[in-house]
């Protein structure tokens, strides 16, 4: 069915109806989410559930892997296409409170931004975009194809439950024309990004114990420091001036290629690095220029989240301690899987000597994912930019940070676009936020986007 006489009045429908939806929006933001301690995830999957039933007339229900639900559920559509609605509704921890201007999940709005946890990434795009399928069945009664949604509650934890539920329900994805991933991509304002790709991650826990308790640092020259040995470790994988030392991952990364570098341009503009200096108040960078941004966004990495051992009180205490702790990422390119990088790290391990005081626990674990920027529906996704009246748009090959993706664009065959207008930022961090107008931009280009996508079925019939 297409609902072409209707694509004037999405616009005024949205305006007409904005207050509403910014109070919807802000309402769901005050619904916790966090998987890490799992407060609030029932009774937000138990919303996500009843929106689809409810309010899209759709069927739902919740499936769980072993850990938070997947809300996976349908509103059928006028042909037998099918396309897929993927986000997460899981936020991360809110910590540290006071450095918040306003609660975490009050969602107050500030000036023109509301700020709380989730609103960026990514509950304020997820309830922004099935109000845009409202939107698009309020004035056009059918979607054009089946509409899946695979709204997921651990993305910010690796997203463990999403490998087995695409095996599960492979048979119903597979064949999708795209997967749409909502999140607001105007890091400058008015200038929307379409994200084709993202890096694969391994995240991995380095842990040395000597002793069951720390022991009298008298009696050091005779013992082993884990301290020491992780630092040891460490110093193999990162130089503090000249960053990772990771050949046996570089020399297999197959990115930048010439097509990557032809989008350098719009990477630079659609996200300048300055501004993310400011956003975190970075004092300094280790690069800078096209260096920066082709070793970010193109070539794999390794990073130290967090290094534990001894003690750092008031006071002094004299002790080699029992145990250290140390949390790495590493970050995926084409070319590389995350084998490469467990079995890489085992070999430095057993080089160094200290196989025997060094455990290696892997959290984390997921590849890569590339969509071809030739594929129609990039194209489609832009045309509607256009017809909300956006001048320029980026094309982004892949972000450096990490999805399960690759579930859908390689397991599946899909093409997955991650993009819709509207800002926002600090996501992680206190006051993350979006402005105000990323709600109803959102849910108009989502009506929209359904609306182009329909046009294309038509005429391939």
């Amino acid at each position: 069915m297409q609902c072409e006489e209707f694509t004037n009045k999405f616009t005024q429908y949205v305006r007409d109806n904005r207050d509403r939806f910014i109070d919807e929006v802000r309402r769901f933001l005050q619904m916790p989410s966090i998987s890490g301690s799992g407060l609030g995830i029932k009774e937000t999957a138990s919303f996500l559930q009843e929106f689809i039933k409810t309010r899209l007339g759709g069927e739902a229900t919740q499936l769980v892997y072993g850990g938070h639900p997947i809300v996976y559920g349908k509103i059928e559509g006028s042909s037998r296409r099918k396309m897929i609605i993927y986000n997460m509704y899981d936020v991360q921890p809110v910590e540290p409170l006071d450095q918040w201007i306003s609660p975490p999940f009050e969602a107050r709005i500030v000036e023109d931004k509301i700020i709380a946890r989730g609103a960026y990434n990514t509950k304020g795009a997820l309830l922004s975009a099935l109000l845009g399928v409202e939107t698009y069945l309020r004035l056009c009664e059918e979607v054009p194809l089946d509409i899946l949604f695979v709204l997921e509650g651990e993305e910010e934890l690796g997203s463990p439950s999403m490998p087995k539920f695409v095996e599960d329900k492979q048979s119903e994805l597979r064949g999708s024309e795209l997967v749409y991933f909502a999140i607001p991509s105007e890091r400058k304002i008015d200038r929307p990004s379409i994200v084709l790709g993202n890096k694969g991650i391994v995240f991995i826990e380095l842990r040395s114990k000597i002793s069951e308790y720390d022991v009298h640092s008298s009696f050091s020259r005779g013992l082993y420091n884990p301290a020491v040995i992780l630092s040891h470790v460490i110093s193999h994988l990162i130089d503090p001036l000249e960053g990772p030392k990771i050949p046996w991952l570089d020399e297999k990364a197959l990115t930048p290629t010439e097509e990557d570098l032809r989008y350098l341009d719009d990477i630079k503009e659609a996200m300048p690095f300055e501004e993310l200096l400011e956003a975190y108040k970075i004092y300094r960078a280790r690069l800078s220029g096209d260096a920066l941004y082709i070793t970010v966004f193109f070539k794999p990495t390794v990073n130290v989240d967090g290094f534990s051992s001894g003690y750092t009180g008031p006071g002094t205490k004299t002790i080699t301690p029992a145990e250290a702790v140390a949390r790495l990422d590493f970050r995926l390119v084409p070319g590389i899987e995350p084998e490469d990088v467990i079995e890489g790290l085992k070999k430095i391990i057993e080089r160094l000597g200290v196989s025997s005081l060094v455990e290696i626990h892997v959290h984390d674990a997921y590849t890569w994912s590339r969509t071809d920027p030739r594929n129609p529906y990039v194209e489609i996704s832009r045309r509607v930019y256009g017809e909300m009246g956006y001048q320029k748009v980026y094309t982004i090959p892949n972000i450096p940070g990490s999805a399960p993706g690759y579930l859908f664009t390689r397991k599946l065959g899909i093409p997955m676009i991650s993009t819709a207008p509207g800002h926002g930022g600090r996501a992680h961090a206190p006051n993350e936020y979006i402005t105000v107008d990323t709600v109803p931009k959102i849910i108009e280009y989502t009506a929209r986007l359904i609306n182009r996508i329909g046009q294309k079925i038509s005429t391939e019939k």
